[in-house]
C-alpha cells in the first residue's frame, strides 16, 4: 500500500471517529456552535494529512494552511484542557464509562489531532520556505495540462522553480521550436525572468516558436501526434523538465 493510500484509509478512520464524537457531542445537547467548530477542526485536519502527501491539494490549500493551522492548535487545545478540568473538578466518583471517554480522549489527541497538527506545520513551513522540505509524493519537475489538446485549447505548464530558462517544443514530424528563448544573464532582475515563473498558460491555437534565431515565428501545433515539451538551461538537456502532450 503506497502512502497515498495509506494516508486516505487513515483520514477515512479519522473520520468515521470524528463522525461518532460530533454525535456524542450532539446528544450531550452541547450546543450547534460548539459542534460546528468540532467539524471545521476535523476538516482541517483532513486537509492537512491529505495535502502533506499529494502536491495538488496543497496547492489548493495554500496560504490558508496559515489561519486554519492556528484555528485547529486553538480549538484542540481548549478541548482538550476544558475536558482535564472537568474530570478533575467531579465530586463524585467516576465511572466505567468516563474513564472510557477520558482515554479516548488522550488517544484521540495524540494519534489522530498531533500528526495532523504536525502536517499542517510543515505545509505552513512550505509556505514560508517553498521546496525546502522534501514532501513525499512530489510534483514532477515539470507538468502540463491537459494531456489531450484541441483546437482553441489552453494548455497550462506548471514548473518547479527556479528551471531552465527556455521552453523549446519538439513536433511529431521531428522539428524543434523555441518558444521562450534564453535570455542574456543580467538582461533580466533576478526572480523576474522565466526561469523563475511556477506556471505558464499559452493558447494552442495560437503559440508559436522559432526554428533558429532571427527566423520567421511558426505555429507550434498544426499536427496530429505527440508533441514533447522541454524547459531546459543553455546547453543542458534534463529529462525530469519535459512533458508531452496529444
Amino acid at each position: 500500500m503506497g502512502i497515498w493510500n495509506g494516508t486516505l484509509v487513515y483520514v477515512g478512520a479519522r473520520t468515521l471517529l470524528a463522525g461518532a464524537m460530533i454525535a456524542l457531542l450532539l446528544r450531550r445537547r452541547v450546543g450547534p456552535w460548539y459542534a460546528g467548530g468540532q467539524v471545521v477542526s476535523d476538516l482541517c485536519c483532513a486537509a492537512f494529512l491529505l495535502g502533506y502527501v499529494n502536491p495538488d491539494i496543497r496547492d489548493d490549500v495554500g496560504l490558508l494552511v496559515l489561519p486554519l493551522l492556528l484555528f485547529v492548535l486553538y480549538w484542540e487545545a481548549t478541548r482538550f484542557l476544558d475536558n482535564r478540568r472537568a474530570a478533575a473538578a467531579r465530586e463524585d466518583e467516576e465511572t466505567t464509562w468516563d474513564t472510557v471517554l477520558r482515554v479516548y480522549g488522550s488517544a484521540w489527541a495524540f494519534g489522530f489531532v498531533v500528526p495532523a497538527v504536525l502536517a499542517g506545520g510543515f505545509l505552513m513551513f512550505d509556505v514560508v520556505a517553498p521546496g525546502q522540505w522534501p514532501f513525499p509524493n512530489p510534483r514532477p519537475g515539470m507538468s502540463c495540462g491537459p494531456k489531450q489538446l484541441d483546437s482553441g485549447a489552453t494548455l497550462t505548464l506548471r514548473m518547479r522553480v527556479p528551471h531552465g530558462a527556455e521552453l523549446s517544443v519538439f513536433t511529431p514530424g521531428g522539428r524543434s521550436l523555441v518558444v521562450v528563448p534564453f535570455v542574456r544573464q543580467g538582461t533580466v532582475a533576478r526572480g523576474q525572468g522565466f526561469d523563475y515563473m511556477p506556471t505558464l498558460t499559452i493558447r494552442a491555437d495560437t503559440v508559436a516558436g522559432l526554428v533558429t534565431p532571427g527566423s520567421k515565428p511558426e505555429r507550434v501545433f498544426t499536427d496530429s501526434g505527440v508533441y514533447a515539451l522541454r524547459v531546459s538551461s543553455e546547453g543542458e538537456l534534463d529529462a525530469s523538465l519535459v512533458c508531452r502532450v496529444r
